[in-house]
């Protein structure tokens, strides 16, 4: 069940809906548990450990990838599919035989069910505090969201953004934190979601901004994949993301300094290592100045960029 917190936000083109999500808390707590992702709620995941450790073995004995069952798993959630079909469909993309499927589901399910219970009883009631502990960051989105969004579509297309740049409707899920600080998005369902920080983490980089990065690679994303002609350039597509809005923010003056904290956004997002954003630090400094179309520009980081397949 969806939990409404309000949905009257503008930022831009984009009406943001704040909705706090019990369920996706719960699924994304297990994924971090599964996939031995660092956690700052240990009682949580103490919790958790024997369900989702049980459910692993049970994913390990199908033969299946557990890393990308749980990816397409959280994301199944993400679009609230029932947690069995979710399950399904996860064990499917993992690569598991389709003639187990439905016996391998049920029991991952039912694992997966025991977590679910156990995270609620230690929450048991999650969407009221996710309603107010969204609520900060909801009307510092409100202040600034818009601005922010301007900002960077003037750095990528000038005074005129494609009308269909924004998406003009998205979904912000807030979930329990559990990092302390963390998000994704669903381009194709115009989903992300977060865990409701009440303060920021970091001072040199806003939980805000993260917003306006996840709902920045979603409009990259669904551009890229439109109109790129060539694959390679979706990464440094992807990456270019992140000076754009610390630039953005810092013309905001939510960011001080000459320098864009870059390393310290790909750290907080958890989206790249140090020798990526010096890359691109160094690149965004190298190409500041250019008149270029950025797309000729993103060319040059992407020969800048270490090579992944080493």
């Amino acid at each position: 069940m969806l939990t409404p917190v309000r949905d009257d936000s503008l930022a831009g083109n984009t009406k943001i809906q704040w909705v706090a999500h019990p369920e996706l808390s719960a699924a994304h707590a297990a994924y971090l548990v599964a996939t031995r992702a660092p956690c700052n709620d240990p009682k949580t995941e103490q919790t958790l450990i024997q369900p989702v450790t049980e459910a692993n073995n049970r994913l390990f004995s199908a033969s299946v990838d557990v890393g990308q069952f749980w990816q397409q798993y959280l994301l199944q959630v993400l679009s609230d599919v029932p947690m069995e079909q979710a399950c399904g469909v996860a064990l499917l993309a993992a690569g598991a035989n389709e003639m187990q499927v439905e016996q391998t589901s049920k029991a991952v399910a039912n694992r997966l069910g025991d977590a679910r219970l156990a995270f609620t009883n230690r929450y048991p009631k999650l969407a009221e505090q996710l309603d107010l502990r969204a609520r900060p960051l909801r009307e510092r989105w409100e202040t600034y969201g818009p601005g922010l969004l301007n900002q960077v579509g003037k750095q990528i297309w000038g005074d005129r953004p494609p009308a269909d740049w924004w998406m003009p409707q998205v979904t912000a899920l807030m979930v329990q934190p559990m990092r302390g600080g963390d998000g994704g998005y669903d381009a194709s369902g115009a989903r992300l979601w977060l865990e409701a920080m009440l303060t920021d983490v970091d001072p040199r980089v806003p939980e805000v901004l993260r917003v306006a990065w996840l709902v920045t690679s979603m409009a990259i994303d669904n551009y890229a994949r439109g109109t790129s002609g060539e694959l390679s350039l979706m990464r440094p597509w992807s990456l270019v993301s992140v000076p754009l809005v610390l630039n953005a923010g810092r013309e905001l003056e939510l960011l001080r300094g000459e320098e864009l904290p870059m390393n310290e956004a790909m750290k907080l997002w958890h989206f790249a290592d140090e020798e990526v954003a010096a890359t691109v630090s160094q690149w965004w400094a190298v190409q500041a100045d250019s008149t270029a179309p950025l797309p000729a520009r993103l060319k040059r980081l992407d020969e800048m960029l270490p090579d992944r397949s080493l």
